[in-house]
């Protein structure tokens, strides 16, 4: 668990409730000790799981850590599925508010088949919760259940993950968004609702991908398929030699408004 940090959107399948608690009080100590506002989701029925997070972090200030379950309380905090979205951007608002360099969320997501989500309604929810974490304020935990959710689903869900291996930031120079790690078939589904975030721009958009060390042929499509769909307003790529050519292999030489630029160089 040390490897996380602000700006990260994970993704755990546990196969054990021991697992999950394992998991969830090392995410949340984590959080607390580094000072953030944390904050945990939890299905209807976790009691013991909440009272076990509670007790983990003794030494957390008022305000800094929450348990909330799913469409019921504890300690009179409770929470739904139709706005969890909006709820999200709310407490990251609120962290703010209070002085918090950050917040951590952590999810038993066992809570979206009590809200009765489809599988296509939770794949949903996770690609919606990208905006949450373009500002680099932000991190999430998703765990998700074996037992509870078919081995294929998972795959998907882990796709729309792009932590650990692909980090990513928006904002900065006009329209920028910061790509660093590794693109492939792992997180290759988180890459659309990132390129989004700024898909309404009508300014030049950077992608500055200097550190981006890896990405598979799927990703690299998906990059340039944004650009042609910005026909008129240019989409600037830096990034390294590696990167172009894969760029240039899937067509990037083809759309007119897709410019790539070295590394090192200035836009």
């Amino acid at each position: 668990m040390d490897a996380w940090r602000l700006g990260d959107h994970l993704s755990l399948a546990y196969a054990s409730d021991h697992e999950c608690r394992d998991l969830m009080v090392a995410y949340v100590r984590h959080g607390v000790g580094a000072g953030h506002r944390v904050v945990a989701f939890l299905d209807a029925g976790s009691v013991d799981l909440a009272r076990t997070l509670t007790a983990a972090v003794p030494d957390a200030r008022v305000g800094q850590f929450s348990v909330l379950r799913f469409g019921t309380g504890f300690g009179g905090l409770g929470f739904a599925g139709p706005d969890m979205l909006d709820s999200l951007d709310a407490l990251r608002d609120e962290a703010r508010a209070a002085g918090f360099a950050g917040i951590c969320v952590a999810g038993e997501m066992n809570w979206t088949r009590t809200a009765g989500l489809r599988d296509d309604d939770v794949l949903g929810y996770e690609t919606g919760t990208t905006r949450f974490f373009g500002d680099g304020q932000a991190a999430a935990l998703c765990l998700y259940d074996r037992r509870r959710f078919a081995q294929d689903l998972l795959a998907r869900l882990g796709a729309t993950h792009p932590a650990p291996l692909l980090r990513f930031t928006v904002g900065g120079w006009g329209a920028q968004l910061r790509l660093a790690g590794e693109l492939d078939a792992s997180n290759a589904a988180a890459l659309p609702a990132i390129l989004a975030l700024l898909a309404v721009s009508d300014d030049v958009i950077l992608v500055d991908a200097s550190e981006l060390v890896f990405v598979d042929a799927a990703g690299a499509a998906t990059l340039v398929r944004f650009a042609a769909s910005r026909p008129t307003r240019h989409t600037v790529v830096r990034c390294t030699r590696g990167v172009r050519q894969a760029l240039r292999l899937v067509g990037a030489d083809d759309v007119p408004f897709l410019v790539l630029r070295d590394e090192v160089a200035g836009v």
